[in-house]
């Protein structure tokens, strides 16, 4: 929970820094189009004083819709991305496979469960950390593969930025993601193993499985 609490805290201080820029840019443009305050809120169907707040990046309960408008009202367009940081609320589906995961192996590691990113600001995590003197890997666990190639490569991200001596990718087990593993066997095998029972042998026994692996687990 702390992480979680942490995570929105660092949320709302991008939102405010976000506000500040958004406010920055629609100053700017208000000067390129020779507008005073007074026009841009008429247009807007809001306050002077609200298009001053919003320019200061102070106005923290508008809305997107809000900033908009305001933005087409001095020739701008607003846009919105999301983009996926990891560390998202876990189903109940990759909890459980969690749950096997860890009683199958933990026993031989120091296993932390969403270990956050060690450089600040960075709000990914990963799922499931086995640490054991200096060696650490890094475990993400994936229900439903969906673009196999970019969820490798997200995993492959966060292992890298953490500084994990490994990756296993963890897949549940099901007929939908065993045929998705089968057509992409010879691309992934060159970059792990594939081999799952060897893979869960050595973990279980605090092995270094040697290199990156994917694992299917029922």
């Amino acid at each position: 929970m702390p992480y979680r609490t942490r995570r929105l805290d660092e949320a709302r201080r991008r939102w405010r820094a976000q506000l500040r820029q958004a406010g920055q840019d629609l100053r700017a443009a208000r000067h390129v189009a020779a507008a005073t305050q007074v026009a841009v809120a008429a247009v807007v169907g809001v306050s002077q004083s609200e298009v001053s707040r919003r320019e200061l990046g102070q106005s923290q309960g508008v809305r997107f819709e809000d900033l908009a408008m305001h933005a087409a009202a001095v020739g701008m367009r607003l846009s919105l991305s999301l983009w996926p940081v990891g560390g998202q609320l876990r189903d109940a589906a990759q909890a459980r496979y969690i749950s096997r995961l860890v009683a199958r192996i933990g026993r031989a590691w120091n296993v932390i469960l969403e270990a956050s990113m060690p450089k600040a600001g960075d709000l990914r995590a990963i799922d499931v950390v086995l640490r054991s003197g200096q060696l650490r890997i890094a475990v993400e666990v994936i229900t439903r593969l969906a673009d196999l190639q970019a969820q490798v490569r997200a995993a492959q991200l966060k292992a890298r930025d953490y500084g994990a001596d490994r990756l296993v990718i963890v897949v549940a087990g099901t007929h939908a993601n065993r045929r998705a593993m089968d057509a992409a066997r010879e691309t992934l095998r060159a970059s792990f193993d594939l081999d799952a029972q060897r893979v869960l042998a050595d973990l279980a026994h605090g092995r270094d499985p040697g290199r990156d692996a994917f694992i299917l687990l029922s």
